[in-house]
């Protein structure tokens, strides 16, 4: 079980006083004919919500692909960016009209492929860090 999910358990329980039905209720208040209704007091433990732009979305889905391969290109995991374009394009799908997923950057723009990276990173964490030689 998560920790998340045993923090709502014990809050629930030692908390709310919220045992489950035998006790009068848990997740669920319960009526005299036996409908069952959720407990208003769940709110509590709703998250706020993130929105992401779908720039975003877009973006992070081909960046950490691209990075990837560039981390596995300068690490020499693999030597030929025309056979990563044809693998990374037949295999999974990865949009062949934007240059390859090697030639990405190129095809993006350089300097702002860079920027966009630095963006994401900032954003969303050191996973959309470029490898030194991707940069």
């Amino acid at each position: 079980m998560t920790e998340s999910a045993i923090y709502v358990m014990e809050k629930m329980a030692h908390g709310f006083s919220r045992m489950g039905k035998a006790a009068g209720g848990g997740f669920y208040d319960y009526e005299d004919d036996g409908t069952a209704t959720l407990w208003s007091g769940l709110r509590t433990f709703e998250r706020r919500k993130t929105v992401i732009p779908d720039d975003d979305v877009r973006d992070r889905l081909l960046f950490i692909q691209v990075i990837e391969t560039l981390r596995c290109l300068a690490e020499g995991v693999v030597a030929d960016p025309a056979a990563v374009n044809a693998a990374a394009t037949a295999a999974w799908g990865f949009p062949a009209g934007h240059g390859g997923i090697a030639g990405f950057p190129e095809h993006y723009g350089r300097e702002a492929f860079v920027a966009r990276a630095v963006e994401l990173a900032g954003r969303y964490g050191p996973r959309f860090e470029l490898p030194v030689s991707g940069q």
